[in-house]
């Protein structure tokens, strides 16, 4: 199973529960006006480049539209930054009880962790309906037990 994190950087400086409502319900949309989006648009191009000065060893694809991907160096690993005029997705792998769970998690949320502190940008966890402006080293321990616990009973 692919797990996926939602990043964004709200306009008021922190990200709600009716922000991601009405981005789940609009977010598709090209036609609502500016003013009404609780998120800031992004150039993909210039958050790549952000998310390269941390780790040079990321492998830039380009995406549809503008977008652009970036691609964990050992593959094996699974990770990909998709970044978009909005925000970025983290994917990754989910493996239950894994170390290598708690390594792909770590690498992650220093992913997650740096976009919060040169861009403001907050997580969504779809999986877990979890908002947070920037998660800490302890808090990955926490969310892979709490994913330990739900995904299991998601998969088939």
């Amino acid at each position: 199973m692919i797990y996926e994190i939602h990043l964004y950087a709200p306009k008021t400086g922190e990200l709600v529960p009716q922000m991601m409502d009405w981005l789940f319900e609009f977010g598709q949309s090209d036609e609502q006006p500016e003013s009404r989006w609780p998120v800031r648009a992004i150039n993909p191009k210039t958050v790549a480049r952000l998310l390269l000065k941390l780790d040079p060893s990321l492998k830039a694809v380009p995406g549809p539209a503008g977008d652009v991907e970036l691609h964990h160096s050992d593959e094996r690993l699974g990770i990909i930054l998709y970044i978009h005029n909005r925000g970025v997705i983290v994917f990754f792998p989910y493996n239950a009880y894994g170390v290598l769970s708690r390594v792909v998690l770590g690498i992650c949320y220093t992913y997650i962790r740096y976009l919060y502190e040169v861009g403001g940008f907050w997580s969504y966890d779809p999986q877990l309906n979890i908002l947070s402006y920037a998660d800490d080293y302890r808090s990955i321990e926490e969310t892979a037990q709490l994913m330990d616990k739900i995904m299991p009973r998601l998969l088939p």
